[in-house]
């Protein structure tokens, strides 16, 4: 069964809304993503492409199968919505965006 990708784009108005979202997503929001089934997790500063561009964070979870994927989304993922809505609702001007993907395949050079 292939691992699943699932990837979250937070865009912060400017990068210092981003460090506060930053600060508000770790440790404590990716660790409880990971108690709800991920098995890694990674976060990715994207470049600005302009000083107006919006300060993406993108946050990427692998779990392990669609299964413990969908677990989590079914358990676990509403209430941590909820609390990112919480911190960071629609007038804050943070958006996101999700995407789910299965892994092909995965190489490290570790």
């Amino acid at each position: 069964m292939p691992a699943v990708l699932y990837t979250v784009r937070a865009s912060c108005q400017d990068l210092q809304q981003r460090g506060r979202f930053l600060s508000w997503l770790t440790p404590n929001h990716v660790a409880e993503v990971m108690t709800g089934g991920a098995t890694s997790v990674r976060i990715v500063l994207p470049d600005r492409e302009s000083e107006t561009a919006p300060a993406v964070v993108e946050t990427q979870y692998v779990f392990p199968s669609r299964k413990a994927f969908d677990t989590y989304v079914r358990d676990h993922a509403p209430r941590l919505r909820a609390d990112g809505l919480k911190h960071f609702p629609p007038e804050s001007g943070v958006t996101y965006a999700r995407q789910v993907a299965e892994i092909a395949t995965e190489l490290s050079a570790e």
